[in-house]
């Protein structure tokens, strides 16, 4: 499995790289269907209308191939970590939602 790791107005540091493989590499160790992943990890500053003050928004994006669909997930937090967390509880609730609907419909040997 290839996990595309990309900074938009921000660098990836060693440890942020280090903590999305974990959480995925844990995330997806039981499907081994994954072809690839790709995340996008950026920073965007905001101005408040009424404060007129700014604040800085970390967004986490991911998409994962498997054969036949693709899974697309968005987290934004004030802190790049979690808006990962968030990124990978969203994608776990799409994976375990797709592993429940190919049990339904895959047919059962007997």
């Amino acid at each position: 499995m290839q996990i595309t790791i990309r900074g938009h107005h921000l660098t990836i540091t060693p440890a942020i790289e280090e903590n999305i493989r974990l959480r995925f590499t844990q995330m997806i160790k039981h499907l081994d269907q994954v072809n690839s992943m790709q995340v996008k990890l950026s920073k965007d500053h905001q101005i408040d209308k009424i404060s007129k003050k700014g604040s800085d928004n970390h967004i986490a994006e991911a998409i994962i191939r498997l054969p036949g669909i693709e899974m697309f997930a968005q987290a934004s937090a004030d802190d790049m970590y979690a808006a990962i967390k968030k990124l990978t509880e969203k994608l776990k609730r799409q994976l375990h939602k797709h592993r429940k609907m190919q049990m339904e419909y895959s047919p059962v040997l007997a």
